[in-house]
Order: structure tokens, then C-alpha cells, then sequence
């Protein structure tokens, strides 16, 4: 089992002048060679968590460990420049009058001038951005500046790694080349790396694990498909994607809903608020005995469908693929493929840091 390379324990911040924690008990480990997501709406305290890791902003209370190093406490307090760690700004904050290599060489502490130019070079060749070492920020792509911003956080030799949605300005095609990349150097340089941002896909998509974030608060973390699959509460389950909310009454690990008896996957008994998402639902057409729908709406993504179905009082959403033959006002049966996951807004005990096994 490999020793986490940060470890945030109980972190607390509040501004002057507001009334409550900007983030509160915030608490999570990262371990060599994994990409943590911190996910959530804005204002929800991602960014304040980076800054106050990073040490920009200092904390009420909690404690900063980087391996075995406290970078701060009650009684401690590590300044920025002096924590091992990189940072890479939203807007990237490159400095516009030095080029690439200079860019890079800044950080790099300690060494001859020789020694910081053979580490720079050797960085941007790493991520791809041999032969611009003399180039000026104004002259890059948007992709490129971005790439330039993360060798200048790992050129000092920084294991851990923040990044306070770098990504955000980018085209979407540019976005995942590049998330794919910051996956390969953290698996690579076996690094520890922190991301923020509030796009769902792309927290889902880059994350080994993702911290889901509400008011200041980590309301679930978890390895992407357990928390997508098996959110807490309702706010996890509709912030990262679709999802159809249903209330009803479970007996002996079956919900009575009204698509019909629904296998909860585990024992439990009483009123419980369930979530399925639209592709763990079937169209069929009507089968006899069990309750029918009316497609009343679909969203053709080109890919896939996305039926809106009307049962009783309430609407479905329904994911199917692309070659699905029901039509608006057509009659369907909607059966769950998998079953349903049991939400829990008692927001009664601790949030569990599941830990994704690496090798």
C-alpha cells in the first residue's frame, strides 16, 4: 500500500465578514500517480480548498501534510514558495515577456543556471512542446500556454500537483487531448494531482477518484463510477448528470414505485428516495400487467436518444441508443436494467474516503 503524497485533514476556512466556513472539515488523501477531481457548483469552496492547500490563503484550522512534511497546523505554517508544490492558474499567469524556456526555468530553485535550462528543456520536451522554448505566451495556443503553465509547475520537481480549472478556456477537442495528458504524466511521474472544476464530464472523465462539493462541505468521494452509481443524496445524484428521483416504499430489498417492483440491491425496508439514471432504463412495448408510459418528447444526440416519458403524474428520461424505433406518443413499458440506487438525504454520518486501488 503506497503512502499518500497529500493528506488534508479537517481543513476550515472563513473570510472576513461571512458568517460561515467558505469550506468546512474538508478532509482527503491523494496517493502517487492519481488525479483527485474536486466537482461542484460555483462558490462551493473548490478553488478556496486549492489556494489554502497551496498556502495562499491561510487556514482556521486543519492540518497540510505533503509525505510526511506538515506544511501547516496550529502551530505551523509553511509559506507557498517553500511547499513543493505546483500550481497552475485558471488564466495560467504566464509571464507575457519571457518565452517558453524562461517561463519554465522560473520556479526552479537551487541549481545553477545551466543545470534549471537542461531541467526546463527536458520538462517541455516531456509534455510535448520541444522546439518553442523561444516562443512568447502571446505566440502560443490556447493549449499550448496551458501546456507551458503545467511544465512551469513540474519543472521544480513538484510531486503534487493543483490545478484550478486550466482546462475551462479551451475547445472541447483541445480540453480532453490535454486531460488525457495531465492522466499520463500523473501515472508516469507517479505524481499527486489535485483538479478542480465544474464540469461534470470532465470530473467524471480525468478523475481516479472525485470529491463532490456542496457549501463548503465534501458531501461524497468516491472512484467516479461508485459515486456516479451510488450517490449520497439527492444533490450528488443530480449534479453529476440526468436523473429520475422516486419516491417509495421498500420491503425486503424491493421498492413498490410507480414503474413497478424495482430490486434495490441490498435490504432495507420503509420510505426511501431512490435514483435511476436514464440508461439504467428499457423501453419495451407495453408489457401486460405492469404500469405504461406515453413518449410525449426525444432529444436525438446523434450517438444516442433521450426519450421523456410519461407516466402518471410524473416524467421519465429514458437514455437509449440512437437506433431506438419509439416515436413521440407511442406507449412503453420502462423497465430498470440494474437496480435503482438508494438516496439518502439524512446527511447523518461520515462521508467514507474510498480509495481506489492502485498498483
Amino acid at each position: 500500500m503506497k503512502d499518500p503524497l497529500l493528506c488534508v485533514h479537517n481543513l476550515t476556512k472563513t473570510f472576513s465578514g461571512c458568517g460561515s466556513p467558505v469550506i468546512r472539515d474538508v478532509s482527503f488523501c491523494v496517493y502517487p500517480g492519481e488525479v483527485l477531481t474536486l466537482v461542484g457548483p460555483s462558490g462551493c469552496g473548490k478553488t478556496t480548498t486549492l489556494r489554502t492547500i497551496m498556502g495562499f490563503e491561510h487556514a482556521d484550522r486543519g492540518e497540510v501534510k505533503h509525505g510526511d512534511e506538515v506544511l501547516q497546523s496550529g502551530v505551523k505554517f509553511v509559506p507557498p514558495e517553500q511547499r513543493k508544490i505546483g500550481f497552475v492558474f485558471q488564466d495560467y499567469a504566464l509571464f507575457p515577456h519571457l518565452s517558453v524556456l524562461q517561463n519554465v526555468m522560473f520556479g526552479i530553485r537551487g541549481v545553477p543556471r545551466a543545470r534549471k535550462r537542461a531541467i526546463a528543456t527536458e520538462v517541455l520536451w516531456m509534455i510535448g512542446l520541444a522546439g518553442l522554448e523561444d516562443r512568447r505566451p502571446h505566440d502560443l495556443s490556447g493549449g499550448q500556454q496551458q501546456r507551458v503553465a503545467l511544465a512551469r509547475a513540474i519543472a521544480p520537481g513538484s510531486r503534487v500537483v493543483l490545478l484550478d480549472e486550466p482546462f475551462s478556456s479551451l475547445d472541447p477537442d483541445t480540453r480532453h487531448t490535454i486531460r488525457g495528458e495531465v492522466r499520463m504524466l500523473a501515472e508516469r511521474a507517479k505524481m499527486a494531482v489535485v483538479l478542480v472544476t465544474h464540469d461534470q464530464e470532465e470530473a467524471l472523465s480525468t478523475a481516479d477518484r472525485l470529491a463532490v462539493m456542496r457549501d463548503g462541505v465534501i458531501e461524497q468521494i468516491g472512484p467516479p463510477e461508485f459515486v456516479y452509481n451510488h450517490p449520497a443524496n439527492r444533490f450528488v445524484a443530480q449534479f453529476l448528470g440526468r436523473t429520475n428521483l422516486i419516491e417509495c416504499r421498500a420491503e425486503g430489498g424491493v421498492g413498490d414505485t410507480p414503474l413497478g417492483k424495482i430490486d434495490l440491491g441490498r435490504e432495507v425496508d420503509g420510505a426511501v428516495t431512490l435514483s435511476l439514471r436514464p440508461e439504467h432504463l428499457e423501453l419495451h412495448k407495453p408489457i401486460e400487467g405492469r404500469p405504461v408510459g406515453k413518449v410525449i418528447a426525444r432529444e436525438f444526440k446523434g450517438h444516442d436518444m433521450t426519450y421523456h416519458v410519461r407516466l402518471g403524474s410524473a416524467e421519465y428520461l429514458v437514455q437509449t441508443d440512437a437506433g431506438c424505433g419509439f416515436k413521440v406518443g407511442d406507449e412503453a413499458t420502462l423497465c430498470p436494467r440494474m437496480p435503482a440506487a438508494i438516496v439518502d438525504d439524512s446527511g447523518a454520518g461520515p462521508v467514507k474516503n474510498v480509495r481506489l486501488p492502485l498498483a
